[in-house]
């Protein structure tokens, strides 16, 4: 731009046109920047129910009903922060300037949002159950997702989990994402990358598994999408924060050893179950070690700080439990959940208060009989 611009110049000066005299305006599609010094936002998904009709009638409904999104859900929600000034920021540049004791610099008036996804693994229990099968690459690089449907059907779908639907929604609305920046696909290891089985294939299977995998890889980071690592086994013992050291090592050896090669290496590990370390902790020390200088964990505060050099980056988990059980922490810091939710969900958590609310009126009851009982009774002599 400075090039042409400085030609123009020339070329008009050769005809003696003075162009600071020429009433030219400034272009409306330039956006200033500013500097940022507000909150950092971060908020996760699990990969999207796609037929709820399938997820909400299978054995783990109930489940499903907590832990995960529906795919009309996510493009209202999308569409809701959107509306609402967010923008996508490369978590990178979050932990650059933390480093450097420096804003962050955005368009004006807009909020920075950390996007994650986690579990893109597509494992077997969730076979069958109206999610997608895996993720493909197709001949242009674009993103989608095979899905079964319904009827039996395999067919590539261009909105088929989120990283697809964010990508078409940033070509629509490219103020959406800072500078080409998506999100974070958290991936384990125990049943491959992806959908695809390479921890268990073997021979041509798995050469082919691989290929596909690290396409999808490539095709990922080219988009703007950053790949994690979210352990390598999800072991229960993340949950109740008992993991060992020892254990921890071996789990993220295994990952470095059976994934890495094919996801490519990261600096970002986003913690199984949410657990969060202290910045003393020897299992954060060793990650950091590894090469894992940004950390997520899980926290309603959505809180971003520094461990030495270490991006501690907690993470709001957007999905049914939150919705609608803890809708404030949502609409306190976001928008309204009106016309969010999808009518396919079940009533789990209205049974539950329902049942809460019977057995508590069951209760007060018997207390009042059990008193009235007590009142009437004569007084022992």
């Amino acid at each position: 731009m400075k090039l042409l611009t400085s030609l123009l110049v020339f070329l008009f000066g050769l005809f003696g046109i003075n162009l600071s005299a020429l009433p030219i305006k400034e272009s409306s599609s330039v956006i200033s920047r500013t500097e940022y010094s507000g909150k950092v936002y971060h908020i996760f998904f699990h990969s999207l129910i796609l037929y709820p009709e399938l997820a909400f009638q299978s054995d783990t409904a109930e489940g499903y009903n907590d832990w995960m999104t529906t795919r009309a859900e996510f493009k209202k929600i999308l569409q809701k922060l959107y509306e609402n000034d967010f923008i996508l920021v490369d978590i990178d540049e979050v932990r650059a300037a933390k480093l450097a004791n420096k804003p962050l610099v955005l368009p004006e008036g807009k909020k920075p949002l950390i996007l994650s996804v986690d579990d893109v693994n597509y494992y077997d229990y969730m076979r069958g159950d109206g999610f997608a099968d895996r993720l493909v690459a197709d001949k242009n690089g674009r993103i989608a997702a095979a899905v079964i449907t319904p009827s039996g059907d395999t067919v590539i779908d261009y909105e088929g989990d989120v990283m697809p639907i964010v990508d078409n929604f940033v070509e629509k609305h490219a103020d959406f994402s800072l500078d080409g920046a998506k999100g974070i696909v958290a991936v384990t290891g125990f049943q491959g990358v992806f959908g695809y089985r390479i921890t268990t294939l073997k021979d041509n299977a798995l050469t082919e598994a691989q290929n596909e995998a690290e396409q999808v890889a490539s095709a990922l980071k080219k988009s703007g999408w950053k790949i994690a690592c979210h352990s390598y086994s999800h072991t229960r013992d993340f949950r109740d924060g008992s993991i060992t050291l020892a254990r921890l090592a071996l789990d993220t050896e295994k990952w470095i050893e059976k994934i890495a090669p094919v996801t490519g290496t990261t600096n970002i590990y986003i913690s199984p179950f949410g657990i969060s370390f202290s910045g003393k902790d020897e299992r954060l020390a060793y990650l950091v070690f590894k090469g894992y200088n940004i950390f997520c964990p899980v926290s309603k505060t959505m809180n971003v700080m520094l461990y030495g050099r270490c991006l501690i980056s907690e993470r709001l988990n957007f999905d049914g439990f939150t919705m609608q059980k803890y809708p404030q922490r949502i609409t306190s810091a976001f928008f309204p959940l009106d016309g969010i939710l999808d009518k396919n969900r079940p009533s789990f958590y209205e049974e539950r208060r329902s049942t809460l609310l019977n057995q508590k009126t069951a209760l007060v009851e018997r207390y009042s009989e059990d008193m009235t009982i007590l009142a009437i009774r004569p007084k022992p002599v």
